[in-house]
């Protein structure tokens, strides 16, 4: 295979979860094979960061500091994505988090935030980049190894990656 079988130039990419670590790296690889990026996290400074790497690649880029959790702003940067850039070509879905705890300590507001955290920033972006994005285009769920088998202390984490794992197979 040829470099040139697999360059994204002109191709839309959205990466949630950007500012830092396997978002950013994501990010910065479909730079590197000339897609436009739009980029969003929580982590303003780092994005910014992560922002200007990208645009020093040659390529268009959209960066937002807002939480994935909140389908109203991730409509409206999907919407604003589309735009400025066009069809969305991928979506790659980063974003999320958990925290150790056994399970009897969990309470239903914990179990809730890693749900919030982990399965419906998926459907948020998913919901709203669908419409917009060109035949053919991908997404991709970033995941935790907790989806195979759940370290002690991650029970609820693991079961709310493991569902999100799960139904992206199935769409």
């Amino acid at each position: 295979m040829e470099a040139s079988q697999i360059l994204l130039t002109g191709r839309n990419t959205v990466v949630t979860g950007a500012a830092r670590g396997i978002g950013k790296a994501t990010a910065l690889a479909f730079a590197d094979l000339g897609a436009n990026i739009a980029v969003c996290d929580m982590l303003n400074d780092e994005l910014a960061d992560t922002a200007a790497e990208i645009e020093a690649r040659g390529v268009a880029v959209i960066a937002e500091s807002f939480d994935v959790r909140d389908s109203e702003r991730v409509d409206a940067f999907m919407a604003r994505t589309h735009a400025e850039m066009g069809p969305i070509d991928v979506l790659v879905n980063n974003a999320g988090g958990g925290f150790w705890a056994p399970f009897t300590d969990v309470s239903a507001k914990g179990e809730q935030a890693l749900v919030s955290e982990n399965f419906s920033t998926v459907t948020n972006c998913v919901r709203a980049a669908m419409p917009l994005m060109a035949d053919g285009g991908s997404i991709i769920n970033v995941t935790s190894v907790e989806a195979y088998h759940a370290a002690p202390g991650f029970a609820v984490y693991a079961a709310t990656v493991s569902y999100t794992h799960l139904r992206a197979h199935e769409t």
